[in-house]
Parts: C-alpha cells; sequence; structure tokens
C-alpha cells in the first residue's frame, strides 16, 4: 500500500470511529441542557462517547508513532508519547466496555419483572447504583493502568548495539520499571477487560430475552397489546448488538496481541480497524435506541417528517426506561 493509500485508510478509520461518537455527544449534552437533567441512559452515552473518541484517536496516533518509527519499541527509555497512547486505549476501552456492562444491567433491571424482594429496593434506586457504578469504573480505569507510564523496553537490549544494529533487532517485550508483580497485573487487567464484564452482559442480555419472549407469547395468547413493548424489544435488540460487537473486537485485539508475542507478522491496521468497528458500531446502536438523537439525524438528512410517523409507533429510549 502506496502512504497516500495508508493515509486515506486511517482517515476513513478515524472518521467512521470518531464521527457517530462526537454527533451522540453534541446531541446529548444539548438534550441534558435544555432538560437540565443527566439521567443514567444519557450518562453512559456521553462516558461512552467521550472515551469512544479518545480510544479512535489515541490508536491512530499510536500507528503514526510507528508508522514513522518502526524500532520504535526498541527505543530505551520508551517516549513519553508512546507511553501516554497506551495508557489512553487501555483507559478509554475499559470504560467504554465496562459502561456497556453497566447499560446492560441497567436495562436488565428496569425491564424484567424480579419476583424476588430483595430486587425490589435495587429497581428502586438502579439509576443512583448504575450513576455510582459508572463513576467508579472510570476512576478505577485512570488508576489501574497508570503503571502503563512505567513501561520500557527490556534489560535484555543490550546498550552497545549502534542504531544499524537495532534495525535488524526483534525488539524484545516491554517490562515494567516499577516494583510489581507483572503477572498477576496483567491477569488482573484481563479479567477486567474480559470475563468479568461479559459476567454481566450476557446473564443480563439473556435474562431480557427470556423476559420478552414470554411476554410478547402472553400478549399473543391474550390477543392484547401493551403500549410500550416495542421500545422493549429495542432495548433488548440493542443490548444484545452491542454484546457482539464488544466479543468481535476482543476476538480481534486478541488475535492481534498473540500473533505480535509469537512473532508473527500482522500490521496495525488491524488494531486500528478493531477500535474503529467497536466506536463506529457502538455510536450506530446508541443512536439507534435514542429517539431524540434518531430525530436529530433524520433532521440533518431532511428526513424529519418522515421519521416522525414512524417514531410515532414506537416509544424509544431518550431517557431512563
Amino acid at each position: 500500500m502506496t502512504l497516500v493509500g495508508h493515509v486515506l485508510f486511517f482517515v476513513a478509520l478515524v472518521i467512521v470511529g470518531v464521527s457517530g461518537n462526537i454527533f451522540n455527544l453534541i446531541f446529548t449534552i444539548q438534550q441534558q441542557v435544555k432538560t437540565r437533567s443527566i439521567q443514567t441512559v444519557g450518562l453512559i452515552l456521553n462516558v461512552i462517547s467521550i472515551n469512544n473518541i479518545i480510544l479512535v484517536l489515541a490508536t491512530f496516533a499510536l500507528v503514526v508513532s510507528v508508522f514513522q518509527n518502526p524500532q520504535i519499541w526498541c527505543i530505551r527509555p520508551y517516549p513519553l508519547v508512546i507511553r501516554t497512547e497506551i495508557y489512553l486505549m487501555m483507559s478509554c476501552s475499559f470504560i467504554s466496555f465496562w459502561a456497556i456492562a453497566w447499560l446492560s444491567l441497567f436495562y436488565c433491571i428496569k425491564v424484567v419483572n424480579f419476583s424476588s424482594e430483595c430486587f425490589r429496593p435495587l429497581k428502586r434506586n438502579i439509576s443512583s447504583v448504575i450513576n455510582a457504578a459508572v463513576l467508579l469504573s472510570c476512576v478505577l480505569s485512570s488508576l489501574l493502568f497508570f503503571p502503563m507510564f512505567s513501561l520500557d523496553v527490556a534489560d535484555s537490549l543490550e546498550k552497545n548495539h549502534n542504531m544499524n544494529d537495532i534495525a535488524n533487532l526483534t525488539c524484545p517485550l516491554p517490562s515494567f520499571t516499577i516494583q510489581m508483580n507483572a503477572n498477576a497485573y496483567a491477569a488482573a487487567i484481563l479479567c477486567l477487560l474480559c470475563p468479568i464484564p461479559l459476567m454481566i452482559m450476557l446473564p443480563t442480555s439473556i435474562r431480557m430475552v427470556v423476559h420478552l419472549c414470554a411476554h410478547m407469547l402472553a400478549l399473543k395468547k391474550n390477543q392484547t397489546q401493551v403500549q410500550g413493548s416495542d421500545s422493549y424489544l429495542l432495548v433488548c435488540k440493542i443490548t444484545i448488538s452491542l454484546v457482539g460487537v464488544y466479543m468481535s473486537t476482543l476476538c480481534i485485539v486478541a488475535l492481534f496481541i498473540i500473533l505480535r508475542l509469537i512473532g508473527q507478522f500482522i500490521t496495525y491496521h488491524t488494531l486500528a480497524s478493531a477500535f474503529s468497528f467497536y466506536s463506529g458500531m457502538t455510536s450506530l446502536l446508541l443512536t439507534a435506541s435514542n429517539r431524540y438523537l434518531k430525530e436529530k439525524l433524520w433532521s440533518l438528512f431532511c428526513c424529519r417528517k418522515a421519521e416522525e410517523q414512524t417514531s410515532k409507533s414506537q416509544t424509544v429510549v431518550t431517557a431512563d426506561v
């Protein structure tokens, strides 16, 4: 691929990953200013949009840094810009993943009717609980990935190599310069990025599917309709789609990391494409789940009147369900 091809490719990725999130962020804040309130869904939308934008830009900056200097991983000490880009990528992906998990839990508690008494106080206070969980996730992320600023080339890279030698070297894996158990830290990060959020997303999504299937069967059996059932069905579809996007992104990123670790060639285009896909798809799904954002989107394409007719038939999530 030529230099122009590389530039066009990455510019396209940035546009795909950033544009939808900027749109969601601007109009969600506009709605919050008008209503003078920040509800749970709006807060999560803001958090996901901001972190997706930073994630795509940080990934793009990392790719540019590696493209300009392919042996940047052999430089000791690591440039501060590289450490910052890694920190932002890890931290923002962590917050975005967990925000989706909290959104899935929020919808599940709101939509599903639990028979257990212990769920009733949780259902009444779910907005406050999720708001606190989202903010705590942001704080935890900023602290959890702070050791990334201590990443450096391992001691196995001897100082007596000149630049010509380094150009022919396979750069050693980075290590932490602070005293810590790197294996335990890596295991903790992996668990917090994948299994634990997935343990929240999957059961809540499946529970919503079971509840809505039973609900629809009851409606058909009684030949009645309940206003708002379409909106709950849409919420269920959106939540499941977000889980699918999350899992697909993790699979691509995991493949990239594994191939890099075993020494197989794989370009950073893969990593950039994965996060651009994740950011673009999440922004699209969140727009589809919000009537206010959909109306704003359709108004940009001069189709607001046509959309208003269809939006009236569905009560789509604009506030807390």
